[in-house]
């Protein structure tokens, strides 16, 4: 299982100027070393030059052996140099070109998959104040370039991404038995990254290969003898360019006393304690791209896009009571055009957020899920309609889909684990029970608007041994259904004597609302046993 955002490539280079830090040089390194093991890395120095006034270390690398399908990682800093600034505060700067590397070798492989990096970040610098109990820690980084590529012999994917303008505000408070917390706040400038990929074409690798020329003994005179096709290097091409303007972050955290981390123990360290949570924001974002493919019958399919959003967030938050994972986008237009597309894809919307909460610890209560997920003022360009409605018979107002729902479920086994899930043995039904079982399901909304059509349901579940016999209820409204179905007709789309199936469904399972025929509503209940009732008229 791979690791979490605090371990990224990012959040150890703001960590290289000390996470957690005290008002000598000395103890500055001390607390840094300590900050990285709770993490679960391993440190070793190159050459360390220490005096009471300053520290400077060589060849600073940090390991993490990777377990199960976690990948090894390695980063290394050529120099740390921290010195006292005679002011009661301590000042690092992190030297040379730092590089990560992160590998794994695949099941039922021999050769190592990842990635190689190399940072800069000139001009960086970390001033940390007060005292060991109660620590300041503002970082400055006027740009950080990371130049990446993946470890792979034959496809070239390099990346590049620059952040300029970084700065950051850290407090760490400590305790007496070594447990801490941290806060952090930070904004860059902008982020601009870029990747180029390119590699053997899938099409021509699978192409069936010619048959083997015979032996010059066996070979026909030469007049006789074909032209050979010309050998060719096909290969398949990408690039992609993204900038974020205006980022923000803020987050928090706990780290337990004791000998465990979260890099190699999660559950007992989130059972300790451990947890922590962070958020983003982005202003105005931006990407494109291109493409070039290699088709099955010989031909290329060129293709290029672009999307833009007015801004956007993101949030990410873990500890024994759950793991949570949001974000959205406002604002947002992408276009789209490739070589075997009859016409440009091009689409717009005022929003689009989701969120994800679930439990991750086991244990023999109840926990808490949900799940939302909105699209709001959906727009699709003429072109689009144009090739599904010439005769614009369908209404083109925006549409919106949303989705929120939350209940509780019992986690059988701890989702951090690297073998999460783990075989279990079948239940009386012969199948293996799920590691997540369901309790109970509320719908708070479930609504789509789209085509002069509109849904919305609401309702209850709970749940026994047995989630496919659940208890409660479910109601819901619909409009304009009856009517989409005719304008389906119109447009041929759909044949009139096809309607007489849908129609005898919506009679069984909704009725029409009184003084008006076109909105219906329908109370869905199901009951002990298995049974199950449609506006009170028993279905199964």
């Amino acid at each position: 299982m791979n690791r979490p955002l605090a371990t990224s490539a990012l959040a150890l280079i703001l960590g290289a100027g000390p996470a957690l830090a005290d008002v000598t040089p000395a103890e500055v390194w001390q607390s840094l070393q300590d900050s990285y093991e709770q993490m679960g890395y391993a440190v070793q120095v190159g050459s360390e030059d220490a005096s009471d006034e300053a520290i400077t270390l060589t060849d600073v690398v940090l390991t993490v052996d990777g377990e199960a399908d976690a990948p090894d990682m390695v980063l290394t800093l050529p120099e740390i140099v921290l010195t006292a600034v005679g002011d009661g505060t301590v000042r690092s700067v992190v030297g040379g070109q730092m590089t990560l590397e992160s590998s794994a070798v695949p099941e039922g492989d021999d050769e190592a998959v990842g990635f190689s990096m190399a940072m800069d970040a000139p001009g960086n610098e970390t001033i940390s104040s007060g005292t060991p109990e109660a620590l300041t820690h503002d970082v400055t980084m006027p740009t950080l370039t990371m130049s990446g590529r993946a470890l792979d012999d034959q496809n070239e994917v390099p990346l590049t991404a620059t952040l300029t303008g970084v700065t950051g505000s850290q407090t760490v408070t400590t305790a007496a038995d070594g447990a801490s917390t941290q806060t952090f706040e930070g904004r860059a400038d902008a982020l601009e990254a870029q990747i180029t990929a390119s590699g053997p074409s899938l099409a021509a690798t699978d192409a069936p290969e010619t048959e083997t020329a015979p032996d010059a003994t066996d070979a026909p005179e030469a007049s006789e003898t074909p032209d050979a096709p010309a050998a060719t290097a096909e290969t398949d091409d990408f690039h992609a360019t993204i900038t974020i303007a205006d980022l923000t972050m803020q987050g928090d955290g706990t780290s337990p006393a004791g000998e465990v981390n979260f890099g190699s123990q999660p559950t007992q360290a989130l059972q300790a304690g451990f947890g922590g949570k962070g958020s983003f924001a982005m202003g105005a974002t931006s990407g494109s791209f291109t493409a070039s493919t290699l088709t099955a019958d010989g031909s290329r399919n060129d293709s290029e896009g672009s999307f833009q959003a007015a801004g956007g967030t993101l949030a990410v938050g873990i500890s024994k009571d759950g793991l949570s994972y949001e974000g959205g986008l406002t604002d947002i237009t992408t276009n789209l055009t490739a070589t075997d597309m009859p016409f440009p894809i091009a689409y717009g919307a005022a929003e689009n957020r989701f969120r994800l909460a679930m439990p991750i610890v086991a244990s023999d209560q109840e926990q808490p899920f949900a799940l939302t997920y909105v699209l709001d003022g959906l727009t699709l360009d003429d072109a689009i309609w144009q090739a599904l409605d010439p005769e614009a018979a369908l209404p083109r107002d925006p549409a919106s889909l949303t989705i929120d729902v939350e209940g509780t479920a019992l986690l059988t086994q701890n989702f951090m684990d690297p073998d999460f899930p783990q075989p279990v043995e079948p239940g009386p039904d012969g199948a293996a029970p799920m590691p997540l079982q369901p309790r109970s399901l509320t719908i708070k909304e479930l609504a789509l608007n789209a085509v002069g059509a509109t849904a919305d349901l609401s309702g209850a579940l709970t749940f026994g041994e047995d989630p496919s016999q659940p208890l409660g209820k479910i109601e819901g409204t619909f409009g304009g259904i009856n009517g989409l179905l005719d304008t389906l007709v119109a447009m041929g789309v759909v044949p009139q004597e096809q309607l007489m199936g849908p129609r005898m469904m919506m009679a069984m399972f909704a009725r029409p609302v009184e003084g008006n025929p076109d909105q219906l509503q329908t109370e869905i209940e199901f009951r002990e046993g298995g049974a199950i009732f449609a506006n009170g008229q028993q279905i199964q």
